[in-house]
């Protein structure tokens, strides 16, 4: 029914609510807002629900943004050890894998206790974490804390299941409100962190304690006031037991193998492995097959669940969604892993100041869903909305390519504004991306949505650090030695210049024959200047995908005949008309 038309789809999902259980899949629970008794968004289980979200959410950014940014501290402290990488990787690893799972699952059988099993590995991992000796330590506990990622990355889908259709914009712009002090300042909270709480055990511990903290509070109100519909209302005519044999094991073994070769792969490459190592054109070739072979598995296979239905494939709009929130995300990383290595080389390298530079990128994207989630219904034309953005994204995204040492301005205004961009853009695909879908697939939706872009962002990542790092192996030396030698030094000590540089430290570069301060001040510009065109060229590759993105967008077709008061699910325990027992005093 939904595979053949956008238009009847719509009609199908969202303007007959259907309770009727005549097929042997989960069913479709929503009804319409004039339906739902109006004390029903003041009782304590909803209002108890969205403060448990809000802790979920921020609980997401706090387990990985805050870490990730002080791995160094990290690993001075209890390593150091060469598997430091490994403690984000895992993290990445584990949401790639399992948000689908997650997703797939939970429409069948009921989010409740995913999200509850998700919050308790969230505390535990975070108890590891503070508590680790070792860096493998700490790698053990990114396990819990990735698969607590792999839920808690849902959020987005738990608050636009609970408001109305019209409304999913206004949600994803108030939970992004939420979000921002741990979205938008994580890189400035981790170095707050670290400079301020002292002790034997290290500050970076702390903030491994406050990811428990947020986390438990978060566990302990879904255990109270969050009660979706449960396995017996989604499932009616199949038993536990028939629905775990019916579950997609091998699709999703097939899945989880191929995104993990995949993921090594392009994490490893160019950085453990050159890129035509055997290993690693290994792990391209499996991952490449495997993902062949999970779609040709999930076609042609009589599956009862398959854990990716491809009927999804055949809504226009969602896949169309999907391609453009993963190419933002490819654009947005190139922000993201460079601006703190821009700011760091080529303007200041105080802690505190590099921590608050760094944020501006994080805080523009949440400050861009905060503004136009609640006017995007009103403007309307989403296919407009969607190239505006687009375009906004390659123009500053462009113009930062001419941020070098002597624009820091320009650089902040231009992170700033493609943040906001990107964020506009998030907005856009992911809230679009549940609102096309039949509603009792809007998990599995949402999940594949999500794997994408973790996927497509892993892939971004190696790409530019591919750009970057052959760059920078010209362009430094180059513009080091021109600087050096214009200002005086003998081309003799070339040879030694470039061995200083590579030491890194300031002994080093005063050791170089024939070195005095003018020299050594023009080394230091002449560093600069080579960073600044190695970071140009970098962000010009990510027009490439800007570009892609929007003639992506000039395909998508407009979806207002989805924004109704359809609600897709009640948390309060109750069906349809139903009356809660809070409902009824």
């Amino acid at each position: 029914m939904f595979a053949n038309s956008e238009t009847k789809g719509h009609v199908a999902h969202v303007d007959e609510v259907s309770s009727s259980k005549h097929h042997d899949g989960p069913v479709n629970l929503g009804l319409d807002y004039e339906n739902i008794e109006k004390r029903y968004w003041r009782s304590p289980r909803f209002l108890g629900t969205c403060l448990a979200i809000i802790f979920m959410a921020n609980g997401l950014f706090i387990g990985y943004a805050i870490p990730v940014n002080i791995l160094n501290v990290i690993d001075a402290d209890i390593g150091p050890s060469s598997n430091i990488s490994l403690v984000t990787l895992i993290n990445t690893l584990c949401q790639g894998i399992f948000f689908i799972l997650v997703g797939s699952l939970s429409d069948a059988i009921g989010r409740r206790y995913f999200i509850i099993a998700g919050e308790l590995s969230g505390v535990l991992g975070a108890i590891l974490g503070a508590t680790a000796k070792d860096i493998n330590w700490l790698i053990g506990a990114g396990v819990f804390v990735g698969f607590a990622a792999a839920v808690q990355i849902s959020y987005p889908l738990l608050v636009m299941e609970m408001v109305p259709n019209k409304y999913r914009f206004w949600g994803q712009g108030a939970i992004s409100f939420m979000v921002l002090p741990t979205l938008g300042f994580g890189p400035l909270i981790g170095r707050v962190i670290v400079q301020n709480v002292h002790g034997s055990n290290g500050g970076w511990r702390f903030t491994y304690w406050l990811s428990a903290i947020v986390n438990g509070i978060s566990l302990i109100l879904f255990v109270l006031f969050y009660f979706p519909p449960a396995f017996h209302d989604l499932q009616a005519r199949k038993s536990r037991v028939k629905q775990a044999l019916q579950v997609d094991y091998a699709g999703f073994g097939i899945y989880a193998c191929a995104i993990v070769c995949l993921l090594l792969a392009l994490t490893w490459g160019g950085q453990q492995d050159p890129w035509n190592s055997a290993k690693i054109i290994a792990l391209l070739v499996l991952g490449c097959v495997g993902l062949i072979a999970f779609v040709l598995y999930e076609v042609y296979m009589p599956l009862a669940d398959p854990i990716l239905p491809m009927s999804l494939f055949k809504i226009r709009n969602y896949y169309l969604a999907v391609i453009i929130g993963a190419i933002a995300q490819m654009s947005y990383y190139a922000l993201n892993v460079f601006w703190p290595t821009h700011v760091s080389a080529l303007y200041t390298t105080d802690n505190m100041k590099i921590g608050w530079l760094s944020s501006t990128t994080g805080t523009a994207l949440a400050i861009g869903e905060i503004v136009m989630g609640p006017v995007c219904h009103r403007i309307g034309h989403f296919r407009t909305q969607l190239v505006a953005a687009t375009t906004g994204l390659c123009i500053f995204g462009g113009l930062l390519g001419m941020a070098n040492e002597h624009r820091e301005g320009l650089a902040i205004a231009c992170t700033a504004m493609s943040g906001f961009f990107v964020g506009w853009l998030e907005l856009l695909s992911i809230v679009m991306a549940g609102l096309v879908v039949p509603p009792e697939k809007i998990g599995v939706a949402q999940a594949f949505h999500g794997s994408t872009r973790a996927v497509t962002a892993t892939v971004a990542v190696a790409i530019y650090l591919a750009v970057f790092d052959g760059r920078i192996t010209v362009d430094l030396p180059r513009e080091v030695v021109s600087f050096a030698t214009s200002a005086g030094l003998p081309s003799s000590s070339t040879t030694d210049l470039l061995l200083g540089v590579a030491n890194g430290t300031t002994a080093a570069l005063e050791a170089v024959p024939g070195m005095n301060k003018t020299i050594l001040a023009a080394v230091g510009a002449g560093t600069k200047r080579g960073y600044a065109m190695s970071l140009s060229t970098t962000y010009l590759t990510s027009l490439a995908f800007g570009g892609l993105a929007l003639i992506t967008c000039f395909f998508i077709k407009d979806i207002s005949e989805y924004l109704t008061l359809f609600v897709n699910k009640k948390v309060d325990g109750t069906l349809h008309g139903e009356q809660s027992e809070e409902e009824k005093v």
